[in-house]
């Protein structure tokens, strides 16, 4: 089932509670230069481990029974629940054989407004399958508002080439146009014609902060980054990201092929929580060199 949580390494009431402690103990006995400079380690002890992501949307279709079940979760167009063929176990399979622009090739899942701001990274994750049969498809895992605005679009596309990404609809900045995964390479280090389409399960990731997206292939899914490509983009108005689309990109049909997805994952780093305490940090150290 796809879940919408959000990552915390300390909660707030148990920050609190252990400043609390730590001024209770310290009155009388610590100088007040002492205490926050105490202070400021033990709370860079706090921010310094692994910086945490604040989960938004983690998909990986083990929890559904059926297609009926997946239909409680998503809204499903021409998409079924393939409980056979995953990346491991289950995936959501996609035709794409449904008319261009009917809503027959578009299934989606909503979720609460987000946009990274200043010193965030926003990741957005999907692992794609492709048979290899056609490099004339147009199959893909899309980021948007739901106000048709602010579009990240990933996957097969036919024109330039197979393996493309769109940003579009963004500020001004962005480029509205499909684009073709530049200088790719396949796993050996060779490079790999545009419209070669390679068999097996690819994860496609964007990375998008406040000013652009850098997206990445990894075909086979095999930690060999395959090519890369970077997005300039400016927020267009107000609108948030708070809609997934998995199948064709603008609804359009891909009567020469459909896909299969998996492990559709958006996180935010840092988390809120986090960039918060690490200011904190820093404002108590600033205040201790004052005095």
């Amino acid at each position: 089932m796809a879940s919408h949580n959000e990552g915390s390494q300390l909660g707030w009431g148990s920050l609190l509670g252990f400043l609390s402690t730590v001024f209770l103990k310290s009155e009388g006995l610590v100088k007040t230069t002492h205490l926050l400079t105490f202070l400021s380690v033990a709370i860079a002890m706090v921010v310094a481990g692994p910086v945490r992501a604040a989960s938004i949307v983690s998909e990986d279709f083990e929890s559904y029974a059926d297609t009926t079940a997946l239909g409680g979760t998503w809204s499903l167009a021409d998409g079924t629940l393939d409980t056979a063929n995953g990346n491991p176990g289950q995936s959501m399979d996609h035709p794409g054989t449904g008319g261009s622009f009917t809503g027959a090739n578009t299934n989606s899942l909503s979720f609460p407004g987000v946009y990274p701001g200043p010193g965030q990274t926003l990741i957005f994750q999907a692992d794609i399958y492709d048979d290899a049969n056609s490099n004339n498809e147009r199959n893909s895992a899309g980021l948007r508002s739901a106000a048709g605005a602010n579009i990240i679009e990933m996957g097969h596309y036919n024109s330039p080439s197979h393996y493309a990404i769109r940003t579009v609809l963004f500020g001004a900045g962005s480029d509205g146009s499909w684009v073709a995964f530049p200088g790719l390479v396949d796993d050996a280090g060779d490079p790999l014609a545009d419209e070669t389409a390679v068999e097996g399960w690819h994860t496609y990731t964007a990375e998008i902060t406040d000013s652009q997206v850098t997206f990445t292939l990894d075909l086979n899914g095999d930690g060999n980054i395959n090519g890369t490509h970077v997005a300039t983009i400016n927020q267009n108005g107000g609108f948030l990201f708070d809609i997934i689309r998995l199948g064709g990109p603008s609804d359009l049909g891909s009567t020469n092929g459909g896909v299969k997805f998996d492990n559709i994952s958006l996180s935010l780093v840092p988390e809120p929580n986090t960039a918060i305490l690490a200011l904190f940090c820093c404002g108590l150290g600033l205040v201790q060199r004052r005095r």
